[in-house]
């Protein structure tokens, strides 16, 4: 049966709830009387009703339809076109059963995308782009209800996705994940639509039909709108704040560089994330954060590492001949969006110096004077999962 909004002004009385019933059933009597003729049968049986209301202005308990001596009971959501709606046109209850199918999806697609090996970026931004198309489906009529609540539930697909895109450790934040992906939250992306979507609608209104050319001007000035908004969250988040704060001064330029691919030692310089003494304390692989590598006066964090470890002074002077002497992680971000040669740089000195960290680790691991807290962990799990990596 197709939608009809009968707009009342409905009253906190019986009388009035019962005229406005009435006139729903009186219009989908005649929906019934007119399919006849053209041999349509409208399954009474099967039909649902949904009515919209104000605040403290919802029909009693109870209440349906009465149609051919058919009742129609009055639900509290209803399925049309793909979109879930409910008597205060709030979208909730389209959100909460789209969020776990973005979250099953996007799982699914997840576990084709492993962190060593596995698609291109390509392949994963296209993968990402497919679940951003389910969830952004209907945004013009969504958009205006939209809250931080169903904001939030797509947002956990997205960072899942984001991940998995940027090769990162699942503990890496939203902000940094979206943020390295060059992804922009979908909510951002949804106000793009439905601001597109009412700049035609008012461009119709006034006689005029835009040419595909004024569209997309129009587009581009609405998404270089939607940047600033996440340059301005991004620059007051709190997790991931090292990454957000590098990326934030070339976050256009980091969007749309056409060169370098993340790999998975790279995110982990990026993020702080892997094989770092300050890490591994700080998820209890390590008594202390100490750096291995140098004297242990120094944190071993991913700034250290890049920055000023001893250990790592040949393949350093390799990587300030191209990226310059300048090795704070804005710096290094900066040349690697404007630089294919940079990109390539960065990438190779933390591909070497993180492998060599690696082994070391595992050296330590099986070290018999280790303690319990380092030493490497055996069982049937760690077995099965050993087949699954690729071979050195």
């Amino acid at each position: 049966m197709a939608l009809k909004v009968i707009q009342a002004n409905v009253e906190h009385s019986a009388a009035s709830q019962d005229l406005l019933l009435q006139h729903l059933a009186e219009w989908a009597a005649d929906v019934a009387i007119l399919s006849e003729p053209y041999w349509v049968i409208v399954a009474l049986d099967k039909s649902e009703a949904l009515c919209f209301h104000g605040p403290r202005q919802a029909p009693p308990a109870g209440s349906h339809l009465s149609v051919g001596g058919t009742q129609i009971a009055l639900g509290r959501t209803l399925k049309y076109l793909g979109l879930t709606l409910d008597p205060r046109w709030s979208f909730r209850a389209h959100f909460e059963r789209l969020a776990p199918r973005l979250l099953r999806v996007a799982g699914a697609l997840g576990t084709l995308m492993p962190n060593l090996g596995g698609p291109s970026s390509f392949s994963r931004r296209l993968y990402m782009g497919v679940v951003r198309s389910m969830a952004l489906y209907g945004a013009p009529v969504w958009y205006d209800a939209m809250s931080d609540h169903n904001a939030m539930l797509m947002r956990r697909a997205q960072r899942h996705l984001a991940i998995r895109e940027i090769r990162g450790y699942r503990t890496v934040s939203a902000d940094a994940s979206l943020a390295l992906a060059g992804s922009m939250p979908w909510d951002l992306h949804a106000l793009v639509l439905a601001a597109l979507y009412q700049w035609r609608g008012d461009q119709r209104s006034q006689g005029q039909r835009p040419a595909p050319r004024e569209v997309e001007a129009e587009r581009a000035r609405l998404e270089q709108s939607a940047v600033e908004r996440w340059r301005d969250r991004l620059a007051v988040s709190r997790a991931g704040r090292r990454t957000c704060q590098a990326l934030l001064p070339v976050l256009e330029e980091w969007m749309r560089r056409g060169h370098g691919r993340l790999s998975y030692r790279l995110t982990q310089v990026l993020t702080g994330h892997g094989c770092f003494g300050a890490y591994l304390a700080q998820i209890g692989r390590e008594l202390t954060g100490r750096c291995h590598h140098c004297d242990g006066r120094e944190e071993d964090t991913a700034q250290h590492t890049l920055e000023s470890c001893p250990a790592w002074a040949r393949e350093r002077e390799d990587l300030i001949a191209v990226v310059g002497g300048d090795l704070s992680l804005a710096a290094v971000v900066a040349r690697m969006a404007g630089s294919r040669e940079a990109f390539a740089a960065v990438q190779t000195f933390c591909e070497s110096v993180l492998l060599q960290k690696e082994e070391a680790e595992r050296v330590r691991e099986a070290s018999a004077d280790a303690p319990m807290i380092r030493r490497r962990r055996t069982g049937r799990w760690r077995g099965r999962y050993a087949l699954l990596l690729p071979p050195p």
